[in-house]
């Protein structure tokens, strides 16, 4: 499995919008293209981080982002600084 991690500042202010749009429109629609999120944190008041994977990453990346549901909301909108990097495990 391909594991990217995700780590987010957020803007002031806009915490508790963020987490409603990433519970209710983000996780579901992740699991929904096939992606298992496997976990998801606060580091404090604005930064967060969260960790997901698929089989085939880049096909469900993909899939994701042109899916209607997807296109409906736009995150970046609480969205400061946004760093991505594929993850390897190690245990």
């Amino acid at each position: 499995m391909t594991v990217q991690m995700r780590r987010y500042r957020i803007k002031e202010g806009t915490r508790e919008a963020f987490q409603k749009v990433f519970l209710e429109v983000i996780v579901p629609l992740r699991q929904a293209t096939g992606f298992q999120v496997l976990g998801a944190y606060w580091i404090g008041e604005r930064e967060f981080l969260w960790f997901v994977g698929h089989e085939n990453f880049q096909e469900a990346e993909k899939a994701y982002y042109q899916h209607p549901e997807r296109k409906k909301v736009d995150p970046s909108q609480f969205l400061e600084e946004i760093e991505t990097r594929f993850v390897e495990r190690l245990i």
